[in-house]
């Protein structure tokens, strides 16, 4: 089965995660997917990024 998108991935923005963005886009372009999402965790949570990375 080829996957074409990944819909939940984290940066290091979240604490459990261990790649920054671009790095994941590299990553997603280098096993050809077609979409990425970046799912961070939101301000409520204890291991959440500030709201400005939300900007």
């Amino acid at each position: 089965m080829k996957f074409i998108a990944d819909t939940h991935t984290h940066t290091i923005a979240s604490t459990h995660a261990y790649s920054t963005l671009l790095e994941n886009i590299h990553q997603a372009a280098q096993v050809g997917l077609e979409c990425l999402g970046m799912t961070d965790h939101a301000t409520a949570q204890p291991d959440s990024p500030h709201i400005w990375h939300f900007a």
